[in-house]
């Protein structure tokens, strides 16, 4: 512990003497041109989960496009992936950057301390980090969770307008215990929820499934469904595989989607969780994409490679097109999060850098 403690001391002195200047956060040295080659290594969780696998692809293809080697290491737990962040270090041979997707968000942090002490810049995707830990990387790039909770409440108002049906209680299909991205979805979507129902809607269940597939909501879903039955008409699953999983369950209870309990998910995925959408037995969806949020990541570090410097505060990432690699990065950098009213011509004609809503909604 003793030991921690001055590693951390020291890691904030050197952090003290960062100069900051008409908003710029000059952190490490300074690039006048990109490197020509080097390593990028993407730190992650198992691809099998095909979320993960896109990010890591839209990460490899930015890299092989400057000319850089790309590899993917694995974790199924946050002490397997510190352990394999810390074996990267011990061999002495530093990549040009570290593209990170925590398991645990905040359980990183010792992770991203060693990183930074190597000299090696992070960018973290998939998980916003807590404010206390900005020093420790040079920027995140990804989705802004809390708005993605924020933007499910709305789709699930705006679907039970239209279906005519007053909103009561409800439950909802979260993923892995300590996962934080899912933490601030949750957090988006229930102040949402309180602000359109202060007093008239409420929680019954908040349960994790261990999971983010389509099978971890069907599992979760037969428990905590049939054991409220008749005490809610709305569902939340924290990503649309979640939450049609659940609604398998549902139906398998009796009830019927989109008419006694409406669902809701609000980041598409598949043909299946798309087809459910446009069905109305997923109220509604937004365009959350992997591939999209690997490359803001990228891109993040390769603008910051590229200049040397970060710009201060946070930016809403345009759907037109990426940022640019000749400025700086912003600290926090938020992918668009583009809803879908389930239409086919909102999967057609909703564009997000150069690729269809259709595209990017449908990955397996």
């Amino acid at each position: 512990m003793e030991m921690n403690r001055k590693r951390y001391a020291v890691t904030r002195m050197k952090l003290m003497a960062t100069t900051i200047m008409g908003g710029l956060l000059f952190a490490g040295t300074l690039h006048a041109e990109l490197p020509k080659s080097g390593a990028i290594i993407m730190f992650g969780q198992s691809r099998e989960n095909p979320y993960f696998g896109q990010n890591a692809v839209a990460v490899q293809d930015i890299a092989k496009k400057q000319g850089w080697t790309f590899s993917y290491v694995e974790a199924s737990s946050q002490e397997q992936q510190d352990s394999a962040i810390q074996q990267m270090l011990s061999t002495g041979d530093k990549p040009i950057g570290v593209v990170l997707n925590p398991v645990s968000g905040a359980a990183a942090i010792a992770s991203e301390m060693a990183l930074k002490d190597a000299g090696i810049p992070v960018v973290i995707l998939n998980q916003v980090p807590a404010p206390g830990q900005a020093d420790l990387f040079v920027a995140y790039g990804g989705v802004n969770d809390y708005l993605s909770g924020q933007n499910a409440a709305q789709l699930l108002i705006a679907g039970a307008k239209k279906a005519r049906v007053e909103l009561g209680n409800g439950l909802i299909v979260n993923t892995v215990a300590g996962h934080t991205a899912a933490q601030q979805r949750v957090a988006g979507f229930e102040d949402e929820m309180k602000k359109a129902f202060p007093s008239s809607s409420q929680v019954l269940a908040n349960v994790n499934s261990g999971g983010y597939l389509e099978n971890e909501g069907y599992n979760i879903g037969s428990q905590i469904i049939p054991a409220n039955k008749g005490k809610f008409n709305w569902v939340y699953g924290v990503n649309d595989a979640l939450a049609y999983g659940a609604l398998r369950a549902a139906k398998e209870s009796g009830i019927q989607p989109g008419k006694d309990v409406l669902f809701v998910g609000g980041t598409c995925m598949n043909s299946t969780t798309n087809a459910a959408v446009k069905k109305g037995e997923l109220v509604g969806t937004s365009v959350q994409a992997p591939y999209i949020e690997g490359a803001a990541a990228m891109y993040a570090l390769v603008a910051y490679l590229n200049t040397g410097k970060v710009i201060d505060g946070e930016q809403n990432l345009s759907p037109d097109t990426p940022m640019s690699i000749d400025t700086p990065p912003h600290k926090w950098n938020y992918m668009p999060n583009t809803m879908l009213d389930g239409s086919e011509k909102s999967y057609t004609d909703t564009v997000i850098w150069g690729k269809t809503a259709q595209e990017l909604c449908n990955y397996n």
